[in-house]
């Protein structure tokens, strides 16, 4: 069984303990943390402490500090460029495309975007988090504010791909190494004109089979996919 995991963004022990409440202290009690069990810490940058828990209380939870390690990112750098769509599909797609690797998120505001681009920094971060947590990811991914379409062509990648239902190529084709970008149209599709704009930059159309896939299907496949080649 993997060990529980506590997010501390900007916390250090004092001393050689971890004094854990709130949300994080919550989690634990729901998930029947016991005196001796292994706990890992991490900061979302890499830095793990292996840590054994020494009391559990109604108000904390007391960690002793038994390891500290750095943990480097590994595989390929993957942006992906998601298109806004409704909240619930967002952001089932963002816990999974956390778990399989992506390491940047851009919310696209597209043509036929049909949900507000509304940043919502608590709910996303708090998903990132389990998100991490269940893969045991200890590098959290950027999220952008949201961004235009045409703004989001100008990011910098070594591969570009826009995941396209008509008129894609094969993936291999398209790749050129780490960072890699990719662009998930919203549920109407991309405009002939933004496929036609992100060829013009440099994006490669790539298709993702004969069926048409919902966005957010999409955004973890082609995911898995470029975690896979690259």
């Amino acid at each position: 069984m993997a060990a529980k995991s506590v997010y501390l963004p900007q916390q250090t022990p004092d001393g050689d303990r971890f004094r854990i409440i709130g949300d994080e202290h919550h989690h634990l009690t729901v998930g029947r943390a016991a005196k001796g069990e292994i706990v890992e810490v991490f900061d979302g940058k890499g830095v793990v402490w292996i840590t054994e828990v020494a009391t559990v209380s109604r108000k904390e939870t007391l960690l002793q500090v038994v390891e500290k390690r750095h943990v480097e990112r590994q595989g390929p750098e993957i942006i992906l460029g998601m298109s806004v769509i409704k909240p619930s599909a967002f952001e089932m797609a963002l816990e999974k495309v956390v778990e399989v690797g992506v390491t940047r998120l851009i919310p696209v505001i597209a043509q036929r975007s049909n949900a507000a681009p509304a940043r919502r920094s608590d709910r996303w971060n708090r998903i990132m988090i389990e998100a991490a947590k269940q893969s045991k990811s200890y590098h959290l991914p950027v999220i952008d504010e949201p961004a235009k379409f045409e703004r989001v062509l100008d990011v910098s990648a070594a591969t570009k791909i826009v995941f396209a239902e008509r008129g894609g190529g094969p993936l291999k084709s398209a790749l050129a190494g780490s960072p890699a970008i990719y662009l998930v149209g919203p549920e109407g599709g991309w405009t002939d004109v933004e496929l036609e704009t992100a060829r013009l930059k440099g994006f490669h159309l790539v298709g993702l089979g004969d069926t048409i896939l919902r966005s957010e299907t999409a955004a973890i496949v082609g995911a898995a996919l470029l975690r896979y080649e690259l």
